[in-house]
């Protein structure tokens, strides 16, 4: 009883000396708001990307030139890029494919160029000046080795300005252009890159500054750009030096979507030509195709990717799936009947597989 008087009164003394303790303390004033003061400066991620730009601006910027020339539709300003030291250079088709005295400027030289190859159907063209000494050249890169939010640097002469550069992420290696129903000729890389006019043309590279593309086209208003992967233009290179024209090779075969992927594609041949290629290099309808020459397939978009750079009278490596085996094929493509693709529906006889669904050709 004592004991829990004696704590009570303890309790009660306490409570009194805090209320005191209150009562007494004079108010304080509010503390003044301070204003955050910047960071002390410090090597951030963002100044270090910032001089890696730089940099591969001053190490590439010899190799990129300015291209001036006229067409139907009035003056034109692009941008290419040497690939060798003898003058050669890549730029855009909408630059350099269609248009009439065409003016390269290296530096402060000026000097007229001559159209070597223009395929439209790429939107690529290759020109060539004849200088004093060598020039300077980018080496190519691998546009494979990109992967989504891959850094590209594009480096090239908007307007009637200086070399300027442009920095950004890949957004996408597509085939679909972004139109219904409508695809590029081959895969292309997407970036989210902002360019401006001039800048047609320009080398797409990676942080090493190697190109690993060519810009074509714009996304969008210019809030991105569409670039034909370097692979592509060796393809065409190697066949204007090789064939004296780009020679796309023809092998018979039809593909279509399966719903029963092996081995990691959904690529299943769907008819042959008996007279064609494909049949006679081993390929049967039913298989999985796995790889096209350099190309791994994994589903039929990437058929028509490989399509392009499959070339005539050159032996082709195919890799298939048959009834869960893998086996390893050589066709020899060959050039297109008549000159022409011909169409799996309206030639004869075919061999079809067990699913006769419209499926998708192996063809350029």
């Amino acid at each position: 009883m004592k004991r829990s008087r004696l704590a009570s009164s303890i309790a009660a003394i306490a409570v009194a000396a805090v209320a005191h303790s209150h009562s007494a303390e004079p108010a304080r004033k509010p503390t003044p708001a301070r204003v955050a003061e910047p960071a002390k400066a410090a090597p951030l991620q963002a100044n270090l990307l910032a001089r890696e730009v730089r940099e591969i601006m001053e190490k590439t910027g010899d190799a990129i030139c300015r291209i001036e020339a006229d067409d139907e539709h009035g003056h034109l300003r692009g941008t290419g890029f040497f690939i060798d030291a003898d003058g050669t250079l890549l730029t855009s088709y909408s630059t350099g494919g269609a248009s009439q005295d065409i003016t390269v400027t290296v530096g402060e030289q000026r000097y007229p160029a001559t159209r070597v190859i223009a395929y439209e159907r790429v939107g690529l063209a290759v020109l060539k000046i004849i200088a004093e000494r060598p020039v300077r050249f980018l080496k190519f890169g691998k546009s494979t080795d990109l992967a989504l939010a891959s850094p590209v640097v594009i480096v090239g002469y908007p307007l009637d300005l200086p070399l300027s550069p442009s920095f950004g992420l890949v957004a996408g290696v597509d085939i679909r252009t972004g139109i219904e129903g409508r695809f590029f000729a081959t895969r292309h890389i997407r970036a989210n890159v902002a360019v401006q006019g001039g800048q047609g043309g320009s080398p797409v590279m990676n942080l090493r500054g190697e190109a690993v593309g060519v810009v074509i086209s714009t996304v969008d208003e210019n809030s991105g750009i569409f670039a034909l992967p370097i692979e592509v233009a060796e393809k065409v290179l190697h066949d204007f030096r090789t064939h004296g024209r780009v020679r796309q090779g023809w092998v018979g075969v039809d593909v279509r979507p399966t719903d029963m992927p092996e081995h990691g594609s959904s690529a299943r041949v769907q008819r042959l030509r008996e007279d064609g290629p494909a049949f006679a290099g081993g390929v049967r309808p039913g298989d999985i195709l796995l790889q096209v020459g350099a190309w791994k397939i994994t589903n039929a978009e990437d058929v028509m990717n490989a399509a392009f750079f499959v070339t005539a009278t050159e032996p082709l490596a195919v890799r298939v799936s048959r009834g869960g085996k893998e086996t390893k094929l050589t066709v020899m493509p060959l050039d297109p009947p008549n000159g022409a693709m011909p169409s799996i529906e309206r030639q004869a006889p075919a061999i079809l597989s067990s699913d006769d669904r419209p499926g998708l050709n192996l063809r350029p």
